[in-house]
């Protein structure tokens, strides 16, 4: 599993060298403009817990119409663990999702975009795990959903995420989630 983190951290990391259609020193506003923060209602073998995340990301548009693009973005996780058996434990994570989207329309007053796309995770820290089995430090998943942009300000996204990889060693804790996240 720690060959597809390598992986998406490779691709992410050609991604960063692609030379986007925007202006290179558009790449500060960029990440300043896509802040964002969110939680996830996620589900554990049946059990819902919650996460919260901050980040940012860029758009590197692949198309003259700025309609099709690439969107590699980093957060900073936090959140809780529990089972159905009393296990619980918290983690502290930073994910890297890697999307690519289509903007559906856009007016003055609203726009909104589907995008679908991998979620590389690294578990950096976990207290209180009472689990009987090691944490998968290492996480993959896919991802896909909406946003809504209103006023070229902020955005409401919601997605879906479906993992791939299990929480615990011993194969137990397949996690999805509901995600909702603002964009400023």
């Amino acid at each position: 599993m720690k060959h597809f983190g390598l992986l998406i951290l490779m691709a992410f990391s050609c991604l960063m060298n692609v030379q986007a259609k925007s202006d290179p020193k558009d790449i500060p506003n960029q990440l300043i403009r896509n802040l964002h923060g969110g939680c996830e209602l996620h589900t554990v073998d049946g059990v819902s817990s919650y996460s919260g995340y901050v980040g940012t990301g860029y758009y590197y548009y692949l198309d003259k119409n700025d309609r099709l693009y690439i969107n590699p973005a980093v957060d900073v996780k936090w959140g809780e663990y529990r089972s159905d058996n009393g296990y619980s434990m918290k983690t502290t994570s930073v994910a890297i999702p890697i999307t690519l989207g289509y903007k559906l329309f856009q007016t003055d007053l609203i726009a909104m975009d589907v995008y679908g796309g991998a979620r590389y995770e690294q578990i950096l820290n976990v207290e209180g795990n009472d689990y009987p089995s090691k944490v998968n430090t290492s996480q993959l998943g896919l991802t896909g959903g909406t946003a809504l942009r209103f006023f070229n300000k902020f955005s409401i996204n919601a997605s879906y995420y479906y993992g791939l990889t299990s929480l615990f060693a011993d194969g137990t804790g397949k996690t999805t989630s509901f995600n909702f996240s603002f964009n400023f």
